[in-house]
């Protein structure tokens, strides 16, 4: 009998695209299958004081609030990441706001999916508001079996927008937040963040 492989499907695009509501509709998706389903997310991701669980958001009038959401474990690093993974023995794992992770999780992911035969799902943004490449995403996306990428409404024309604008907060490329501090772009819109 031939060995049965995993493997994985990236959500990706802009903020405000609908990542997280693809990955969640998936995911439960396969829990009405009857499949075990584990879902994780950076620790770091803490937006809309939700640190135990992913929420997809959408817009109610000149805002953005919560729409749905999945109970999610938080983690940190490899290590508990596969500990989770053997205290819990999923058949299928989801994964929100990839970018966060650090170079060691796409290569961690396809051997999950080779070693384990995991059926895995990733949602996170290929590109960080100066239009680089962003985090893990990369690996993830060549390591990946499928890609999927979205793209949002531009927040100034209204255009398919396929960046991401920082408009307040830090220089910093890493900081959490939603729509007080991102937009989502189209590339005339799109500018270079101070």
């Amino acid at each position: 009998m031939l060995k049965q492989f995993g493997s994985i499907t990236v959500f990706t695009g802009p903020m405000f695209s609908g990542k997280s509501k693809a990955l969640m509709a998936r995911l439960e998706t396969k829990q009405r299958a009857r499949k075990k389903v584990l879902i994780v997310k950076p620790l770091l991701d803490d937006r809309f004081k939700a640190t135990n669980s992913i929420v997809s958001k959408r817009k109610k009038t000149d805002r953005f609030e919560p729409d749905n959401s999945l109970p999610a474990y938080p983690i940190r690093d490899e290590e508990e990441l596969r500990q989770l993974i053997a205290a819990k023995e999923p058949d299928v794992l989801g994964i929100d706001e990839a970018q966060f992770f650090s170079l060691w999780f796409g290569l961690t992911l396809f051997q999950l999916r080779k070693a384990d035969g995991l059926e895995i799902y990733v949602a996170g943004l290929d590109l960080d508001a100066w239009q680089k490449p962003f985090g893990s995403m990369p690996d993830i996306m060549a390591y990946s079996d499928s890609v999927q990428k979205f793209t949002a409404n531009c927040f100034q024309c209204g255009q398919d927008a396929r960046f991401t604008q920082k408009v307040g907060g830090s220089s910093e490329q890493i900081q959490v937040g939603a729509e007080k501090l991102y937009e989502a772009r189209c590339e005339n819109c799109w500018i270079l963040p101070a």
